[in-house]
């Protein structure tokens, strides 16, 4: 862009922690923001704080980025750009979670609705972002330029996401899909650790996990009876499970078929496995490729990492051509907006895979 004839420019500082660092969604999620950064700014850099020194050359503005995964769209960073512009030293947009959203966000599009409607409303009565975590636009001042004033002039503009931690989120709703008896639960993906901890300490049972991101199975060890750190897909695994529980990981799998016949052996006689996988017939999804988009995000039933997608009747086909005949699939159900029940006029429609943002797998050994 170009403003009264000079060229801007931006440095992208980003904290990164050991996490993200392994983990290709996350990285995708910082890509996506120096993406968006150069719809605004003509000369984009990034600097990993604490991983050299900064790019050669002066620079507008900084965008500072935390250790937290972080979604700024360009709508937002204009709005920042601007108010910095006219002599603030800090700009800090309002979170999304306190901007009173009405309804609940699920893709990159749905977000940029709801951050356009936010930006034409305006922040009345939102609460102000009190510090410069996670995100915050800064003028730019070098050693032998500082800036004036002893207290930095701050603005507030824009909007941002904070993700959940992708590697931390506790998942209750999967406790009455475990039996009462379940002694050995093997939790494939297992995180932090803390669904699995939760199963321990409600059921007595002893959790095993699996789990790929070697930074993240170090810390789920020490909530679990143990923990295999690797790929599902190929790690050795003993079998004998009452449970085996993988939540929203089959379609991260290249070979998923591999991972549904390996199921049968790690589960003991009588035993459960208990997956939950997206659909992708969610009417957020349908209405962005009405609207000619299909956007992955870090998280979330378009997430980065995935290689398949289901529906009802995909997911059932899948499930008996890779072997398995006795399994239920229960829906995630969320509210079905009004407008949806417009289509069933010109289009054969499904208001129940519609209203269905993922299954409950449950497979009967």
């Amino acid at each position: 862009m170009i403003y009264d004839g000079w060229m801007t420019s931006l440095l992208v500082v980003k904290a990164l922690d050991a996490d993200s660092a392994h983990a290709p969604e996350f990285q995708y999620l910082l890509s996506h923001s120096l993406l968006e950064a150069r719809e605004v700014f003509d000369r984009v850099e990034l600097l990993i704080a604490g991983q050299g020194p900064a790019p050669e050359g002066s620079f507008d503005a900084v965008l500072l980025l935390s250790s937290g995964n972080v979604l700024l769209c360009r709508r937002s960073l204009a709005a920042m750009w601007d108010l910095l512009r006219t002599g603030c030293q800090e700009i800090r947009p309002y979170r999304l979670a306190d901007a009173g959203v009405s309804a609940p966000v699920y893709t990159l599009r749905g977000y940029e609705l709801a951050e356009r409607a936010f930006l034409e409303k305006g922040p009345a009565g939102v609460p102000l972002n009190p510090s410069r975590a996670p995100v915050a636009l800064t003028a730019f001042y070098d050693r032998q330029h500082p800036p004036a004033e002893e207290e930095p002039r701050i603005g507030h503009a824009g909007l941002f996401h904070e993700f959940i931690d992708y590697y931390g989120e506790v998942r209750s709703d999967v406790l009455p899909f475990v039996p009462a008896g379940a002694r050995e639960v093997l939790e494939v993906g297992c995180g932090r650790g803390v669904t699995g901890r939760l199963l321990q300490e409600t059921l007595g049972c002893r959790v095993t996990g699996v789990e790929l991101n070697p930074v993240v199975a170090r810390e789920a060890a020490r909530h679990l009876h143990a923990v295999i750190q690797g790929d599902v897909q190929t790690v050795a695994i003993e079998g004998g499970y009452d449970v085996v529980l993988a939540l929203e990981v089959v379609e991260h799998l290249v070979e998923a078929e591999g991972f549904l016949a390996r199921i049968k052996q790690l589960l003991a006689p009588g035993g459960r496995a208990i997956l939950s996988i997206p659909n992708v017939g969610h009417y957020s999804i349908v209405e962005d490729l009405i609207a000619g988009r299909w956007d992955y995000l870090p998280i979330g039933l378009l997430c980065y990492t995935h290689y398949r997608f289901f529906t009802r009747r995909t997911l059932g086909d899948w499930l008996r051509r890779s072997g398995i005949e006795k399994f239920e699939l229960v829906a995630q159900k969320t509210e079905l907006p009004d407008r949806l029940l417009e289509l069933s006029g010109p289009f054969e429609t499904d208001p129940e895979s519609l209203a269905t943002k993922g299954f409950y797998v449950l497979i009967h050994g």
